[in-house]
């Protein structure tokens, strides 16, 4: 039986409404795979302290199986509230504290390319995702434990910050590789042998492994279809379990697991259990830490999660809480929302990258249901003056420059027109602040523009470039060698690695 029982109908009333409404739901899902062009499925609904209603829907599976909800998936970034829990549980141990700097647990955390910006790197800066570093996402044929270290000193002798620890909000999964390694040494045990008797034993998450051997022999695990594999963009390629390996990345992403094994985490995230976390740490990770700075209202980042009040959902505006996170990883997609106050929540997960079930989500929580939509206040200014300059990165881009034209904002990236990589110079302003750059093959992704203490725009960032505003007014005149054609670049096309 599904969810959402109404106290003033019958038995036999509620009992036909409880069907409809899942049968409604198993259209929207069915609508979202074929949009989606997924081939597995599988979702679960939760209600007041319980799992409402789970399932899985297609076939293919490495062993042939019908997916269940007990199918395995890659859960790709669902694996960093995780993460952030045991970091935490090191916190309440007494081993760390968040606004200790890195290096006083880490030996020789330098980077090399910037080593006075490494000592200012806090705990709570790597779980909060303000640690500034560049992202890394690469996968690797490297499987198993004690990857996470050397993998940190390759990082640290040839990466580098975006901007300063502490700065601003940016997605970065070396934060949580950080994490993941200072969980190691408070523990001296392997970060999977810590998950395992930490978090995925006491909430019985039996469904759920890092390694690929466990994955390979259970054999009832989703296989992933992407359009994005390196050197085949474009192409539908088939990934399964041994196709590539992330253990140096498992902190950020490494996880497989079922939708009835993750709604036992969502759980744990809606309630809270002292036994695994303490009160404190616990609204600590599920409060905003950082704003985001996306333009919304009340969004921001909490400990490993996203933390976000007045959300939109189904084309509506709800002013409730949620909690949630999203991944994505060659093959697979993973979402989790999650509304405390409604005690309400759902999990789902595709084999399909960059994949969002936009029907499924917002009738699995029902929230026109529960309360009242409103229509929020957001203006978006016609004065685009701030926003006109050159911004500069050493490491990553190099220039970037912004010009106003008779049709709006506009952007000149030399270093992708100098290698022939298409983008839309027209910017397109999304929210307060915000402003979407497209790509010639429909994609495109958020740019934001980052103001200091005084109002002033200071910087513009995008997962992968923050640029810091020149105080200089050396501006390009002309756009006229554009590119409009050409590959994405390392701007976009990584980024549905979460």
């Amino acid at each position: 039986m599904i969810f959402y029982l109404l106290a003033c109908l019958s038995d036999k009333e509620t009992e036909t409404a409880e069907v409809t409404l899942e049968s409604a739901l198993i259209e929207a899902i069915e609508q979202d795979i074929a949009n989606i062009g997924a081939t597995a499925f599988a979702m679960a609904v939760l209600k007041d302290g319980e799992v409402s209603w789970s399932d899985g829907f297609g076939t293919d599976t490495k062993d042939g199986s019908p997916v269940t909800a007990d199918t395995l998936f890659r859960v790709a970034s669902l694996t960093k509230p995780m993460t952030a829990v045991l970091t935490l549980q090191q916190v309440e141990a007494g081993c760390l504290e968040l606004e200790t700097p890195v290096d006083e647990y880490i030996a020789d955390f330098v980077m090399a390319q910037q080593p006075e910006l490494a000592s200012t790197l806090t705990v709570d800066h790597a779980l909060s995702m303000t640690g500034g570093f560049t992202d890394y996402q690469l996968q690797s044929g490297e499987d198993g434990d004690g990857q996470i270290e050397p993998f940190l000193l390759s990082y640290l002798n040839n990466g580098y910050f975006l901007s300063n620890p502490g700065r601003m909000y940016n997605y970065s999964n070396p934060n949580f590789v950080v994490a993941g390694r200072l969980v190691e040494l408070c523990t001296e045990e392997s970060f999977r042998s810590v998950m395992e008797q930490s978090l995925w034993g006491p909430l019985q998450m039996n469904r759920t492994t890092f390694q690929t051997e466990e994955v390979v022999a259970d054999g009832a695990y989703a296989i992933g279809v992407t359009e994005y594999w390196p050197d085949r963009l474009g192409e539908e390629v088939s990934v399964d379990a041994e196709t590539y390996a992330a253990s140096h990345l498992w902190p950020a992403m490494g996880t497989w697991s079922s939708v009835n094994d993750l709604a036992k985490l969502a759980l744990f995230l809606l309630e809270g259990d002292e036994e695994i976390l303490s009160t404190s740490l616990f609204n600590a990770m599920t409060t905003v830490q950082v704003d985001t700075e996306e333009g919304y209202e009340n969004k921001g980042y909490g400990y490993g999660l996203f933390v976000k009040t007045g959300i939109s959902m189904g084309g509506e505006q709800y002013p409730v809480k949620m909690i949630s996170h999203t991944g994505s990883i060659y093959g697979y997609s993973s979402h989790m929302y999650l509304i405390p106050e409604l005690n309400i929540g759902v999990v789902a997960v595709i084999n399909r990258d960059k994949a969002v079930p936009q029907n499924s989500i917002p009738l699995a929580l029902n929230l026109s249901k529960l309360v009242e939509t409103y229509e929020p206040n957001v203006t978006i200014s016609d004065d685009i003056s701030p926003f006109i300059g050159e911004y500069y990165n050493a490491f990553n881009i190099g220039s970037m420059f912004l010009t106003e034209s008779e049709e709006g904002l506009t952007i000149e990236i030399p270093a992708l027109d100098d290698a022939n990589i298409g983008y839309e110079p027209l910017l397109e302003a999304v929210r307060p602040d915000n402003f979407s750059i497209h790509y010639p093959d429909g994609s495109f992704e958020n740019l934001s523009f980052l103001r200091d203490s005084e109002g002033s725009v200071e910087y513009i960032r995008s997962r992968n470039y923050v640029g810091e505003k020149s105080s200089s007014s050396s501006i390009r005149p002309s756009h006229s060698r554009l590119q409009t054609t050409g590959v994405l670049s390392n701007l976009e096309h990584q980024i549905h690695i979460d």
